[in-house]
């Protein structure tokens, strides 16, 4: 293997784990599910860590007007016997040397609105705003849904 092709294979492997970081917080592997064309609504996933010392809160989230109307971020608590979707308009809060995972059925970040479905190999530009104003924008890869994974039965 010449040194250009192990350059860019070492390259691509490298940005199939994508990592965002300013200052103290890291965003890592950010992705969004892909929608059916019609969709209104999608989900993203990531991983946050506050790698410093002292504590930090993402207040906001944003996406590009030609992807989405507007991002929230959302939590999912059991109500009773029902899972129930709400918006956390209060902020998520990154204790010191913390990590946090946005997965399904825990934290996520809703697109609402959106202007097409969100195709497998697409990307979705998002801006998190930390409560001090800064800001990190990341580019979630669409991934396919895993079916088999998503499929959950009603007893």
């Amino acid at each position: 293997m010449s040194f250009r092709q192990l350059f860019f294979t070492i390259l691509g492997l490298s940005l199939s784990s994508l990592t965002y970081a300013k200052a103290d917080v890291m965003i890592m592997d950010p992705y969004a599910r892909a929608t059916f064309p019609m969709a209104q609504s999608g989900a993203v996933y990531l991983t946050i860590e506050n790698t410093g010392e002292t504590e930090r809160t993402v207040s906001a989230v944003s996406v590009a007007e030609d992807i989405a109307s507007e991002a929230q971020i959302h939590t999912t608590d059991m109500r009773g016997d029902m899972m129930q979707m709400r918006q956390v308009t209060e902020g998520i809060v990154l204790a010191a040397g913390t990590t946090m995972s946005f997965e399904p059925g825990s934290y996520h970040i809703m697109l609402m609105g959106l202007k097409q479905g969100l195709s497998e190999g697409d990307t979705v530009p998002l801006t998190l705003t930390m409560a001090n104003g800064e800001t990190i924008t990341v580019n979630a890869a669409v991934k396919a849904i895993d079916k088999e994974a998503s499929h959950h039965h009603h007893h």
